[in-house]
């Protein structure tokens, strides 16, 4: 006689064939793992919404309402498959970027059974990582550069229903901290997107609309802090990469740093918290342009501050990483090195934050020789680089921009030279960071800066330049570069040109 037991009404359909008690973890449920057995996931018949089990405990639910996707929904088998492959990759612990979304993906998977908006944009986005996997680039977004796929248009028409979804749900988001979740994570999922089919402007958008929730929400303790992590990281890459923008999610407390540290996530949290001070103060910085050597003391004192803390951070990562690199593996080794390049960037633009003099970077050749070092020898730019990062891809820092930070602020030839043959042989891109481009870049300003000098001739402040500026354009295979420098010294004009350049 069978034992009595609750029947699962949510379980996965393999165990549902086998006629067994499903324990119903997701993605993949115990039973079908341990015995070698594909697991299909959860019927799509359900009375009530899908029951996620993690091994930590997140939820997104609200303590007021359960919510699941509308009856009238009708979803495709092409549909299912996409949705099915997206939650594979968001499985995957890759280790270039699972610490950079393995704590908010599980909100991520409940979601998806729960909003038309999110299943729609996972759809598209699905559609649309199949199809850059397979061709490994697309030159320009739209419908108007023929031929296209068929699964590039069906990405593109399904993403626009998925806006109209995500509209509604801004209407009806109000105060309510699930719908605010929800729809930042939908932003999450939109970016990702937008930066897929390289419509960087149209990300950056769908981000600034986003932060405005997350300043709002977190204020009042409605968004999940791994969600509000995961903007802030986005928030620093649009930083860098738009060279005006200052970065809004900076924490106003400034916490002590910690003398070692627990896990690698924590570092990486703390050192992108001092990174984003750094890139702050450094893009409200006037006094670099205006007031040349009349640099308020209390800016000076405030730029040392953050080196010091700075400094901290290296010692207690240095100490940490050293007593579990022993049972770390290669990728291990590579995040850390990644990490650590990021550090170098965040002390060189500290350091020189409020002057405009180019010959003070002269100071931290064994920084930029560090950089370099640290690429090569762990393979950290293909790490940063390689297929899996198209999985959360809107939030990973890797290892272009040290890299073509190192080829443009460098004057040191023979090091400056190895950066920008790092960025030529990696792969691309890496996040909005194109390689191949910022090669070209930072080699007609190498050529620029040195023309007329002799192999070992150092590079005067007049001949250096200063801010570039680009443009990309992607159906003609062009960059328009802005140059600036003050061939009459520091108190002189700017001279400025632009030039076209092709990869």
């Amino acid at each position: 006689m069978r034992r009595a037991h609750t029947k699962s009404r949510t379980g996965c359909r393999t165990c549902k064939a086998r006629r067994i008690r499903c324990d119903e973890t997701w993605p993949s449920c115990k039973r079908c793992t341990t015995t070698g057995r594909r697991c299909d996931g959860p019927s799509l018949a359900q009375t009530r919404p899908v029951a996620i089990l993690f091994a930590q405990a997140y939820t997104l639910t609200s303590t007021r309402r359960i919510r699941q996707l509308p009856r009238s929904w009708e979803e495709s088998e092409q549909d299912a498959r996409y949705v099915q492959y997206f939650i594979e990759c968001l499985s995957q612990d890759t280790p270039g970027c699972s610490s950079e979304y393995s704590r908010w993906r599980p909100l991520m998977i409940q979601a998806m059974h729960q909003e038309v908006a999110i299943r729609r944009s996972v759809v598209a986005l699905s559609a649309i990582m199949q199809e850059r996997m397979e061709q490994g680039s697309m030159p320009i977004h739209g419908f108007d550069m023929a031929p296209r796929s068929g699964r590039y248009l069906f990405g593109l028409k399904k993403y626009g229903k998925a806006l109209t979804s995500l509209q509604e749900l801004v209407k009806d988001m109000g105060n309510d901290r699930y719908l605010t979740q929800v729809v930042l994570l939908c932003g999450i999922i939109c970016i990702w997107f937008e930066i897929l089919v390289r419509d960087y402007l149209a990300g950056l958008s769908q981000l600034e609309v986003c932060l405005k929730i997350v300043l709002n929400a977190g204020s009042l303790g409605t968004v999940d802090a791994d969600i509000q992590r995961a903007y802030a990281r986005m928030d620093m890459q649009a930083s860098l990469y738009v060279g005006i923008r200052a970065p809004v999610t900076v924490p106003k407390d400034i916490s002590p740093i910690p003398y070692v540290f627990d896990s690698f996530n924590r570092a990486e949290i703390c050192l992108m918290e001092e990174y984003a001070r750094v890139v702050h103060l450094f893009r409200t910085s006037f006094h670099r342009i205006h007031r040349e050597g009349n640099v308020p003391l209390e800016l000076v004192a405030y730029t040392q501050t953050l080196q010091k803390r700075l400094e901290l951070w290296k010692s207690a990562f240095g100490y940490s990483y050293s007593c579990q690199k022993a049972q770390g593996s290669p990728q291990t080794s590579a995040r850390a090195s990644i990490l650590l390049m990021q550090y170098y960037v965040a002390l060189i633009t500290a350091s020189t934050s409020v002057y405009v003099e180019q010959t003070l970077y002269d100071r931290f050749l064994y920084a930029f020789k560090q950089i370099v070092s640290l690429a090569k020898s762990s393979n950290a730019c293909q790490e940063s680089t390689a297929a899996p990062s198209l999985f959360g891809v809107p939030t990973k820092m890797g290892a272009v921009y040290p890299l073509y930070y190192v080829a443009t602020h460098c004057r040191d030839s023979a090091v400056r030279q190895d950066a920008i043959d790092l960025l030529s042989s990696a792969p691309d891109p890496d996040v909005v960071w194109e390689a191949p481009i910022l090669a070209a870049v930072s080699r007609r300003a190498k050529e620029i800066e040195e023309l007329g000098l002799g192999s070992n001739q150092p590079i005067p402040e007049f001949k250096r330049l200063h801010g570039l500026g680009w443009a990309i354009d992607y159906e003609n295979r062009q960059v328009r570069v802005d140059f600036r420098r003050r061939p009459n010294g520091m108190d002189g004009e700017w001279d400025e040109w632009t030039e076209c350049l092709s990869w």
